[in-house]
């Protein structure tokens, strides 16, 4: 009987080389795509000794990764899971092989390497396929069956601001299988591998969030002020601000050329007095925080995580990791924050008619809250740009099956009521916010 000789991988080398590479690169570069972005490149497999294949296989693969080192269950390692919610598999014609009477087998020569071409267009949605699993909505899926963008592995050089327990992996996959030994076995891959690609979808800007009571973000914040810590009160300052417009993501590749990505908020102060001897308070630092959540599980969401729902019946199996990225901090001069008098006209008094300005369920002069609208008080707004530092790597706002990602606005400011004893106070608000990738121009369609 003799010997059956296997021969080492490295006898076997395949290589993904995309458009764009340089024969001088190495390590090789990450390429970035958006939706409808064309992924063109060559498989190029060669041998040192002869061999004979059945076929090359030439994919499109995206994979989400878990873990949840938090599982209460006793565990000698981490649980996890991977899902493929992305596999397009381009189809090979019998040109793209060496030429060889049979059809089944053909061979690789040493020195005459193999270069096969491929092209694939980045999605714009997945198939149902990939999100069977039981959902509260019809919605849910929908936005399932958007693809997630890349996240995590270290892919380029800025922080996405990602946990090791998440990670959404885009790659040209390309294998070369053996001729299997008789017609009910299967073929066994030779060689194989997998080039990574960084993949920022075309999404569009979601409605603002509905906030009900006991709402995790807050909107607007009330404190009552005072001269002193055994003083009078001065008044009642409110702070308060709406759902700003998504930062918008340009598509890849960017440079230092690129305008970052911007939205705008605005900030209302309203301070009702005590009485007319009470001053509005002097308003002091401002600061803007984002912050990153990226929800992770080991079983799909039914659901949409957000600051809202992160408490559910599935905290056993997901996980939540936040951080946060300063984007302005500074003192607010009387300039830039002007207080404005009101004193509001007398309410129409009721007429014989009947009719009437007051709403019906109106007493008196007492409005929400129990302030008196007849009552003068101060207002100021304040024009809040923000940007996104260009030394993170910015993912858009997405929800799959398995992963999440959103941000929220930590907004504070401090302010100075009038009088030398009286405490600085700060009123906090916690707003929710979007990224959203914008699709590359003549490709409207795609967000």
């Amino acid at each position: 009987m003799g010997l059956l000789l296997l021969s080492p991988a490295t006898l076997r080398t395949i290589e993904v080389v995309l458009d764009g590479d340089s024969t001088s690169d190495t390590p090789k570069p990450t390429h970035s795509y958006t939706t409808y972005d064309d992924i063109r490149g060559h498989v190029a497999i060669t041998a040192a000794i002869p061999t004979n294949f059945s076929c090359v296989e030439i994919s499109l693969v995206g994979t989400v990764r878990t873990t949840h080192p938090d599982h209460i269950a006793p565990i000698i390692a981490a649980p996890g899971t991977a899902h493929v919610f992305l596999k397009l598999t381009m189809p090979l014609p019998p040109s793209v092989y060496p030429a060889n009477e049979n059809s089944d087998t053909y061979h690789l020569t040493p020195g005459e390497p193999l270069r096969i071409p491929f092209h694939f267009v980045v999605p714009a949605r997945l198939l149902p396929v990939a999100c069977k699993h039981e959902l509260d909505s019809p919605a849910i899926q929908d936005a399932h069956l958007h693809p997630p963008a890349s996240l995590g592995g270290f892919l380029l050089p800025r922080d996405d601001l990602a946990p090791e327990m998440a990670t959404v992996t885009y790659g040209v996959h390309a294998k070369i299988m053996s001729v299997p030994p008789c017609a009910t076995a299967y073929p066994q891959t030779l060689a194989s591998t997998l080039r990574k690609i960084h993949v920022t979808p075309a999404s569009s800007e979601s409605p603002p969030l509905p906030l009900g009571k006991g709402s995790r973000y807050v909107l607007s914040r009330t404190k009552k002020l005072r001269r002193g810590v055994f003083k009078g009160k001065l008044g009642t300052l409110t702070l308060s601000t709406t759902q700003p417009q998504a930062f918008r993501l340009p598509p890849p590749p960017t440079n230092h050329l690129t305008p970052p990505p911007s939205t705008l908020t605005t900030l209302t102060l309203r301070f009702d007095p005590t009485d007319s001897t009470c001053a509005p308070p002097r308003l002091g630092a401002l600061t803007a925080k984002i912050r990153a959540t990226t929800v992770h599980s080991i079983r799909p969401h039914r659901g949409i995580p957000d600051e809202e729902s992160r408490s559910s019946p599935y905290e056993i199996h997901s996980g939540a990791y936040s951080t946060h990225v300063s984007l302005a901090s500074h003192e607010v001069t009387p300039a830039a924050a002007v207080w404005t008098y009101h004193l509001p006209a007398p309410a129409y008094e009721r007429r014989d008619s009947g009719y009437s300005t007051a709403e019906s369920g109106d007493e008196g002069d007492e409005g929400e809250g129990g302030r008196n609208k007849m009552a003068p008080y101060y207002t100021a707004t304040i024009p809040l740009p923000l940007t996104l530092p260009g030394s993170k790597t910015w993912v858009p706002t997405f929800h799959s099956c398995l992963v999440s990602r959103f941000y929220t606005l930590m907004l504070e400011m401090m302010v100075h009521p009038a009088g030398k004893s009286a405490v600085p106070s700060s009123l906090a608000l916690k707003v929710p916010v979007q990224i959203v990738g914008m699709g590359r121009e003549g490709n409207e369609e795609a967000f």
